[in-house]
């Protein structure tokens, strides 16, 4: 494939952003020429890719910024509006120089400020969207107004989960435009590690990883656990484990001791990726309790999800956004419904009274992500995607 296509990111590459890194060098590895451009380059030492450009926005102080401030006082989003006008001419310029033939924004907003860009130079345009782009940002007018527009110029419209691709439909993608591309891991750096093997009959250990912020709602996890401890009722010793940091974590911390929990649950911080993977082959269970944060903001797939059920470890989560695409009732896990920690702590204890579920749930999650989650098998439905476009647009 000898066309050019253009990463459209705000910044590149933050940790919390590998999935979008992963492509990058996927498509290398399948000779794609693919260049990145974005607002702001970080992390280039631990994620070096070229070549990737960089297009500054004009600072909240900038004379012309804040004159469009003024000027679109009016709408929901001022902040947002001021600097688009600007940004839009300098991404034009950067763009020309780049010469893509198609470009692949990540996340609606950047879809959204490249929208008019792209169709003024004629360039073939998919938006990629992953989860608060299209849950924490509507109903908004503003936001509205801008997926409208790029609704009808927008050649794919790229949804990671079937949840959000049903919401990128009812809000008007056309059967066409809408894509369903879950996202991906590299199934050789995780190694199928079944729990049962290496459980000793005592200790049932669970692990969550995520940043402790509302939509992953930890704090109902340590309900959760809390019930799940009394209903062991002592018959078997139940730890937690939870690997992540965020605006939450005093939060925690605080509930865990004030439930007397202190001997039971560890919070660990945010690890490092590796230390991530080794936690979960110490672990016999993945538990983690998402929901719908109170200004809207939703998981969207969960790719932690997916990982766990790579290295072979039963899961219990919510029934939440994209979640369900990765973990299937009763064939990798269990799903209760959002906020029911009694439901959610009932299925832990359960788990964890019968290891001898385990197995059947462990191998059930591995073939399906060894069947939907490959990073491979993503990478080239995504390369066929772009053939499918830049042929259309080339006849």
């Amino acid at each position: 494939m000898d066309e050019k296509i253009l990463y459209l990111c705000k910044s590149f590459s933050k940790t919390s952003e590998t999935f979008i890194y992963d492509e990058l060098l996927e498509l290398n590895k399948n000779e794609i020429d693919v260049s990145v451009l974005t607002y702001k380059r970080i992390n280039e030492q631990k994620r070096p890719f070229e070549p990737v450009h960089v297009v500054q926005k004009p600072n909240r102080w900038n004379p012309i910024r804040l004159y469009n401030r003024l000027r679109f006082a009016d709408v929901s989003q001022p902040y947002v509006a001021s600097f688009w006008p600007q940004v839009r001419s300098r991404l034009k310029s950067k763009i020309a120089e780049i010469q893509p033939d198609l470009i692949h924004a990540q996340f609606g907003p950047m879809g959204a400020v490249v929208n008019p860009v792209a169709e003024s130079m004629g360039i073939p345009l998919i938006t990629h969207f992953r989860g608060y782009d299209i849950s924490r940002l509507l109903p908004d007018p503003f936001w509205e107004d801008q997926y409208e527009a790029l609704f009808e110029n927008a050649d794919a419209l790229i949804g990671m989960s079937n949840h959000i691709c049903g919401r990128l439909t009812d809000l008007g993608g056309s059967d066409e435009q809408v894509k369903l591309l879950h996202g991906g891991i590299r199934l050789s750096n995780f190694e199928y590690d079944p729990p049962l093997p290496r459980f000793e009959g005592e200790t049932v250990r669970c692990l969550h990883v995520g940043r402790l912020v509302e939509k992953k709602a930890p704090l109902d996890l340590v309900r959760a656990f809390d019930r799940a401890v009394q209903l062991s009722q002592g018959k078997y010793d139940l730890r937690l484990k939870i690997a992540g940091d965020g605006p939450l974590r005093e939060d925690v911390e605080r509930l865990i001791i004030e439930l007397g929990l202190s001997a039971k649950v560890d919070c660990l911080g945010s690890l490092p990726h590796a230390e991530v993977i080794e936690q979960m082959k110490k672990s016999h269970l993945y538990t983690q309790h998402c929901k719908t944060a109170s200004n809207g903001d939703q998981e969207g797939q969960g790719i932690t999800f997916v990982e766990a059920s790579a290295t072979g470890l039963p899961i219990v989560t919510t029934r939440h956004n994209g979640i369900p695409d990765v973990v299937e009732d009763g064939t990798n896990g269990y799903l209760v419904e959002e906020g029911d920690v009694e439901a959610m702590g009932e299925r832990i204890a359960n788990l964890a009274n019968n290891p001898e579920e385990w197995a059947e749930l462990s191998e059930g999650g591995r073939r399906r992500v060894e069947r939907k989650f490959d990073l491979f098998k993503q990478i080239e439905k995504q390369i066929s995607i772009y053939h499918s476009i830049l042929k259309s647009t080339q006849t």
